[in-house]
């Protein structure tokens, strides 16, 4: 008989799952407060505030729940305590803060989509749909949540026009087509390394607008084009693009319509352009090998958990369930083109590089 003592199964992993609940509204309740805000503002030595003046600052009714707030943040690495003082970490300074450049703060609220989807995940399961009322009520949140990606998306995109510099893949006066365009911060970030460039900006009637403030704002609505309508049937004032550009917009559409959006970009970027494409991306099917040495499908599902949430998040209240590699890649051949590159300029932001397979993309 083995002496060896097996590893005690605890009940860890769920209540991870259950204090993930508890965590978001935690977060969500000092967004609401204004918590972050004011220990930027008020920290003004460093060296933070305590439970009493924290409680003050946000206009709470006491110490005693501030201090509960404050100290699950810690535990969260949210906030950092010294002695009897909160104060802000370096990932809450810069993406907490509402002000901050990189700012999170009306993320967090907005990108899990409608609350109403997440009581109802499992009859989207089961019927492979949204309920209409999510649907509406994705709609109706749409503009929100576009504009609070914007100041990751900047960030991006600013990265990715580094890169297709150094690749030689971004002239002087580039046309480019952003389908989908969002909050406007592909645009914008992307003119502002080319301002003598053409975007043309695609979007819905309802979203639209929200692109083009951007450019007004940054001077640059003269450089933008806009197109409102269905990115994959409206008419567009350029035959072939520089670049084209696909943030976050396939993950979101059933696979067929990601194909056909995917197909019509390689055919915009034409022979000599590039596609990009920015997404969270699940992990490819398990592939069996004849040796036996099949693909470790737990380790690849484990190691894109913030991937498949996201993923999980599209099919709780979209008709789309995410996109894979080899999906990108497939989709890619069919339309005559081909994935030259990943990588990843923001920690957690994977863009893609497609290419035609034509000898001038190839040179």
């Amino acid at each position: 008989m083995s002496t060896e003592t097996a590893t005690p199964v605890t009940p860890a992993p769920v209540w991870d799952v259950i204090n993930g609940f508890t965590s978001y509204w935690a977060l969500s309740a000092a967004l609401d407060l204004g918590l972050f805000d004011a220990l930027a503002q008020d920290d003004d030595s460093g060296t933070g505030l305590d439970a009493s003046q924290l409680a003050a600052a946000i206009g709470a009714a006491g110490p005693g729940p501030v201090s509960v707030l404050a100290e699950t943040l810690v535990a969260l690495d949210l906030l950092a305590a010294v002695e009897d003082r909160f104060r802000l970490t370096p990932a809450a300074e810069r993406y907490l803060v509402s002000t901050a450049p990189a700012s999170m703060a009306a993320l967090v609220r907005y990108s899990p989509g409608p609350p109403g989807a997440w009581p109802g995940l499992a009859d989207t399961v089961r019927t492979g749909a949204p309920e209409p009322t999510v649907t509406a009520a994705l709609t109706e949140l749409y503009p929100a949540l576009v504009r609070a990606t914007g100041p990751t998306q900047a960030g991006v995109a600013t990265a990715v026009a580094a890169e297709l510099q150094r690749r030689g893949w971004w002239p002087e006066q580039p046309t480019i087509v952003d389908l989908g365009c969002g909050s406007g911060a592909w645009l914008t970030a992307l003119l502002r390394t080319r301002p003598k460039g053409t975007v043309i900006a695609v979007d819905l009637p309802n979203v639209l607008p929200i692109a083009e403030q951007a450019a007004t704002d940054a001077g640059l609505r003269e450089q933008v084009i806009a197109v409102a309508g269905d990115y994959l049937g409206v008419e567009l004032p350029v035959a072939e693009a520089d670049v084209v550009v696909l943030a976050h917009v396939l993950r979101a559409e059933p696979a067929e319509r990601a194909r056909q959006l995917l197909a019509r970009a390689v055919e915009l970027a034409g022979a000599g352009g590039v596609v990009v494409v920015v997404d969270y991306t699940r992990p490819d099917p398990a592939r069996a090998r004849h040796d036996g040495d099949g693909e470790d499908r737990g380790a690849a599902c484990i190691a894109a958990r913030h991937e498949l949430l996201l993923s999980l998040t599209m099919l709780a209240s979209t008709a789309g369930l995410g996109v894979t590699v080899a999906d990108l890649r497939a989709w890619a051949e069919a339309a005559g083109a081909e994935l030259v590159d990943s990588f990843e300029p923001v920690p957690r932001q994977h863009v893609r590089l497609i290419r035609s397979r034509t000898p001038e993309a190839t040179s």
